[in-house]
């Protein structure tokens, strides 16, 4: 594994149990970002969301933008590809994956939210049980379809509440504040919703593109990305991820990764892996210990 030559500095407000989301939070320096590996099967060449498992150790989910069939790649933490599973959804323009509640146990949730040229009438979230073998096979795949209430917008961030299952959308553009939008609860597959505004979140510098997103294991945080940088926001157990991010954000590190979107906590909470766009892109991760 290599590292880069510079450390980083990383506010972890909430891992050391400061849960104000306004509170300043601890600045540690930690560790800089180790290449756990890259992605090995030449299938996988738009990265645009990754997520850890939590039914399969050391492994995690990968999936291509628009342009790819349906499918998921179980990929190992060096990269290696795991299995493939083809879900029975189609993939208008994936942009990032998420796990939430479900049926008393834990989904992964698919966001099919891209739309550069803002011309969709539809989108949709899709829900799939997570496969207990680790093998090539079929998912079956609910639908949750969902409308905006002021037309059209490109999205790349997919949040789901990992407490109540609160699914959170937040919108890219090139200059500005990124709208943030709910789905309103129970969610009912099958019935197309419109989907309520929740607020608006601009990164503290930079780049105002946020490219990706995942909330803390235990609820507890929240990382947004762009292409170039990664954010960290603190959420206490009562807050919504809409409120969350109403906060100030910690900047993190600046991430060397071409067309850089995916972003995931691990399992355990204690460190996010990163990957970017291209055949045989790196994986990143950083572990921020109090």
């Amino acid at each position: 594994m290599r590292t880069s030559k510079r450390a980083i500095v990383w506010t972890i407000a909430a891992i050391v149990g400061c849960g104000d989301s306004s509170a300043a939070g601890e600045c540690v320096e930690c560790p800089a970002p180790i290449v756990l590996g890259a992605l090995g099967d030449p299938q996988i060449r738009e990265t645009s969301g990754i997520l850890a498992s939590w039914a399969h150790s050391g492994v995690w989910y990968v999936h291509n933008d628009a342009g790819d069939v349906a499918r998921l790649f179980a990929i190992a933490e060096d990269g290696a590809l795991r299995a493939t599973l083809t879900l029975d959804a189609p993939n208008v323009d994936w942009e990032d994956i998420a796990r939430g509640p479900c049926g008393g146990g834990h989904c992964l949730y698919v966001g099919d939210i891209g739309d550069n040229d803002g011309v969709r009438d539809v989108y949709a979230v899709y829900r799939v049980a997570e496969p207990v073998q680790l093998i090539d096979s079929a998912v079956a795949a609910e639908r949750l379809p969902f409308t905006y209430p002021d037309g059209p917008h490109d999205a790349e961030t997919l949040l789901v509440d990992p407490d109540d299952g609160q699914i959170t959308v937040v919108t890219k553009v090139e200059s500005g504040d990124s709208s943030i939008y709910e789905f309103p609860l129970p969610l009912r597959p099958g019935e197309r919703v419109v989907l309520e505004p929740a607020g608006s979140v601009r990164p503290p510098q930079g780049s105002p593109r946020i490219t990706g997103g995942d909330v803390h294991p235990d609820g507890t945080g929240v990382l947004l990305r762009t292409r170039s940088g990664v954010f960290y926001y603190s959420k206490r157990p009562d807050q919504s991820v809409a409120s969350a991010l109403s906060g100030d954000g910690c900047a993190g590190p600046k991430l060397d990764e071409e067309q850089g979107e995916a972003i995931a906590w691990t399992v355990a909470g204690d460190a996010w892996v990163s990957v970017g766009e291209g055949v045989g892109a790196a994986l990143h991760r950083v572990t921020c210990e109090p």
